[in-house]
Formats: structure tokens, C-alpha cells, sequence
């Protein structure tokens, strides 16, 4: 769908588009978005020209002012500018108006019940993952734009080691909240991000699951999910190690390195639980509490970690693959 913007919406838009992806000016904008910059151009200036609805965040979306909106496939833009004449002349410019802001905001309320299906159970794998990764690095923040509430939930990574496991987090994340997250990169620090909106989830995360808002003060699992068992607790430290975690040789004065699993974070009590669950399932640990860490040792430890626990992130698996060979199986743990 098309929608034609007053102008006031045009340059609201492309605020927030270049706020969104820390672009300078709207030749920085069409880099970064893929976009030409003449068809920019001509989506903010030219107002008559219709803007794809898709390009409008739905975090933004209801504060638009849409005086038109049209299929794709729609006639010819001369037909369709002699037809809207002929409708004024009948009903008046005010009323047409006046129909139109009401028949978008329909179309808008329409929109976001579509896009905002039912949270995932607690139980569902893919949402537990999500949750550790979130968990190990991601944040949720809300800030004020134009009197609005925004409210964000982000992911962060290795802009090169991290990149296959970031479109694989896209595709979850799409079928988990029908919700399209945007890779936002940062070159100069090596650093990418996803990034995307959701108000329901925002509040289960925040209120059910009390997840910190900002600063990731005293993180722990939440007891809805520590206290279900170790099935559904190991997809949770899965997507911790594959976030904060790391795979890596420890030197032996006998030249024998070890193969080692560690799990090293700002989270106290969160740390704790990772080591006492692993414990429960009679993991061999060292329990690091002056570090806040967490480290298996030698290939029993590893191949039982790939065998109950698994990974996500082809940053860690490649290395494991690499050393345990033929001996453990690619498919992640159910």
C-alpha cells in the first residue's frame, strides 16, 4: 500500500528515519536504507507523490497524517488526481479531509492488530533462546519522540563474527512477533545491532518477566522460568553463551590444550544460576564468584554441553565442529 502524506508527516518521517539510522542527510539515508536518493527526494518534497506504507515505523505510524492511501497496483496517477477533484468539488475540501484522517486511522488500528500476534508461551523454545540472548546482549529502553512514547527492544553483537547469527535472530523474531528487526551496523566500532518495536512485548518483558528497562541492574532469570526445569532452562543459557559466552583453547604446561566453555558476566545472581544448573545436570564447574564466571573444562565437558545444551551462533560452533570433528552431532539439542 501507498499512502500520500501532508507535509508536515513527510518531514516527521524523515526525522525519525534519519534518527533511526544515524544518518546525516538524506544522501547518508539512501546508503543506508538501499534506497536511491532521487526516489527519497521525491518522497519528502514532492507532495504528490505517494509514499510506500511499509517505509512509515509502526512505532510512528498513528501520528502520520494521511490524506490518501492506494494499492500498489493502482491506476494512473492522472485519472486518480482528476477523479479526487471531481469528490471535492461535490463534498468540500474540510469534509474530505475530515473522511479521509478517520478512514486512515481505521486502517491504521487494522494494521497493528494484525501485526501484533499472541506472545509465545514460556515454554516455546525459540522465545526462551531469544530471552537468554536478550539476556546476555540485548537491552529494552523506551525514550520520547514528538510527545510519544518509543519503545525498543535491541540485540548487540560482533558486526563480522556475528552476522549469520543476527539473520538468524531476524527470522525468529519475525515468527515469533511478526515483527521486522532492523540490522543497524556501526563500522567504525565493529558493532551492529537489532533493533525493532513491540508495546506487548515490551510489557510482558518488563512486567511478567521483570526484565530491567535500561541499565541491566541485578539480572537474573526469571522464577516462571528457573523453576520449570532444566528442558526449558537450557534453551535460556543457549542463548546466553551464544551472546556472552565464549569457546577457546586453555595452554597445558603438557602442550594438551584444553577445550573450554565459559560464560563470563556483569550478573552476579544470573551467573549463579547458569552454574547451579549446570551443576544439577552433573556438568564438572568452575565457579569463578570473584570473576563472575563460569568454565567447563576438556572434551567430556564439551561434547555433554553440545549433547544438552547446543549453540546457536556459527561463531561458536564452527570452532567447536573444528574440534570435536565427527564426534558430536550438528543438530541442536530439542
Amino acid at each position: 500500500m501507498r499512502v500520500l502524506l501532508s507535509k508536515i508527516s513527510r518531514k516527521d518521517l524523515f526525522e525519525f528515519l534519519k534518527i533511526k539510522n544515524n544518518a546525516k542527510s538524506i544522501l547518508d539515508l539512501s546508503k543506508k536504507i538501499n534506497i536511491p536518493k532521487s526516489t527519497l527526494g521525491e518522497w519528502l518534497y514532492n507532495l504528490k507523490r505517494y509514499t510506500p506504507f511499509k517505509l512509515i515505523p509502526p512505532e510512528i505510524r498513528t501520528q502520520m497524517e494521511i490524506l490518501d492511501s492506494k494499492k500498489d497496483n493502482w491506476g494512473s496517477i492522472e485519472g486518480g488526481k482528476k477523479a479526487y477533484q471531481i469528490i471535492v468539488r461535490k463534498y468540500g475540501i474540510k469534509e474530505i479531509k475530515k473522511r479521509q484522517s478517520n478512514g486512515g486511522r481505521r486502517s491504521i488500528l487494522k494494521i497493528r492488530k494484525q501485526i501484533y500476534s499472541p506472545l509465545p508461551l514460556i515454554n516455546n523454545k525459540l522465545f526462551l533462546e531469544f530471552y537468554g540472548v536478550l539476556m546476555g546482549g540485548g537491552w529494552i529502553g523506551k525514550y520520547l519522540w514528538k510527545k510519544k512514547t518509543i519503545r525498543l527492544i535491541g540485540l548487540s553483537g560482533n558486526l563480522n563474527l556475528d552476522r549469520d547469527f543476527f539473520l538468524y535472530l531476524q527470522k525468529n523474531i519475525k515468527s515469533l512477533f511478526n515483527r521486522n528487526a532492523y540490522l543497524k551496523e556501526k563500522p567504525s566500532s565493529n558493532c551492529a545491532e537489532l533493533q525493532f518495536s513491540s508495546t506487548i512485548l515490551f510489557k510482558f518483558l518488563s512486567e511478567d518477566l521483570n526484565f530491567p528497562i535500561g541499565k541491566k541492574v541485578n539480572l537474573e532469570i526469571n522464577k516462571k522460568i528457573s523453576c520449570s526445569g532444566f528442558k526449558v532452562l537450557k534453551h535460556v543459557i543457549r542463548g546466553i553463551f551464544d551472546t556472552d559466552g565464549s569457546f577457546y583453547f586453555d595452554k597445558t604446561p603438557t602442550n594438551n590444550p584444553y577445550p573450554c566453555i565459559s560464560i563470563q558476566m556483569k550478573s552476579p545472581i544470573l551467573i549463579k544460576q547458569i552454574n547451579d544448573a549446570l551443576v544439577g545436570q552433573g556438568f564438572k564447574t568452575i565457579y569463578r564468584r570473584d570473576k563472575n564466571m563460569v568454565t567447563l573444562k576438556g572434551k567430556i565437558q564439551l561434547n555433554k554441553w553440545m549433547a544438552k545444551i547446543g549453540s546457536s551462533n556459527s561463531r561458536h560452533l564452527n570452532k567447536i565442529y573444528k574440534c570435536l570433528g565427527s564426534s558430536v552431532d550438528r543438530i541442536r539439542p530439542s
